[in-house]
């Protein structure tokens, strides 16, 4: 599902391995971009948007994750260093602004403080590229050692990754590489209240983690 190259999570072999891995692994990456969404499809326009963007330890998105339940969740964990990652990044904050998805949430958790650091830098390369996608939604800057992010949220490794949880914090889906929009769209519209139980959605069983 959504299965494509990207930047490697989960190098244990040291942080300088690790961050050189990862910068490697986004430049050499070749995924297929997403494809956009059709033209039939009602889109919110962008306008002036700019993000919220915070920084928040593995308890703050936990606790994101728990504010945000009642509706299906989106959530992208992607870097600015990540080549796949930015450049699906206009395609999900189109996404965002369907009119037929407006009952869901999105969320990006972006690592660049894993190569950057804490501070203004990071902060700044962050916004810069959300607000050069278009992107609206809330991302948060994830602070911390990366096992405890990826065995808490249970990532698979590689980035770009998305995950889509359902209104109870279940998780429904997953896409390693940029995500296949179409795919993504309908996933989210079958998850939402009301949906028709017959709908079509690419299930990925997991246990519930948000």
């Amino acid at each position: 599902m959504g299965q494509g190259p990207g930047a490697a999570l989960g190098d244990r072999r040291g942080s300088a391995a690790f961050a050189l891995g990862l910068i490697l692994g986004s430049t050499l990456a070749a995924c297929d971009a997403p494809s956009r969404a059709p033209a039939a499809t009602h889109v919110r326009e962008a306008g002036a948007v700019e993000a919220r963007v915070e920084f928040a330890d593995l308890d703050k998105i936990h606790a994101t994750l728990l504010g945000l339940r009642g509706r299906p969740l989106f959530v992208n964990f992607w870097a600015t260093w990540c080549v796949p990652c930015v450049d699906e990044l206009p395609d999900l904050a189109s996404l965002a602004r369907e009119d037929s998805l407006a009952g869901a949430a999105f969320l990006g958790v972006s690592l660049d403080a894993w190569i950057t650091g804490n501070g203004a830098e990071t902060e700044d390369k962050v916004k810069s590229a959300l607000a050069a996608a278009g992107v609206g939604y809330p991302n948060l800057i994830y602070r911390g050692d990366q096992d405890p992010l990826i065995e808490g949220l249970e990532l698979p490794g590689p980035i770009p990754y998305s995950v889509l949880y359902d209104g109870q914090g279940k998780r429904l889906a997953g896409w390693t590489g940029p995500a296949a929009i179409k795919e993504v769209r309908r996933a989210i519209a079958a998850a939402l209240p009301g949906a028709r139980t017959t709908a079509a959605a690419p299930t990925q069983a997991a246990p519930d983690r948000r």
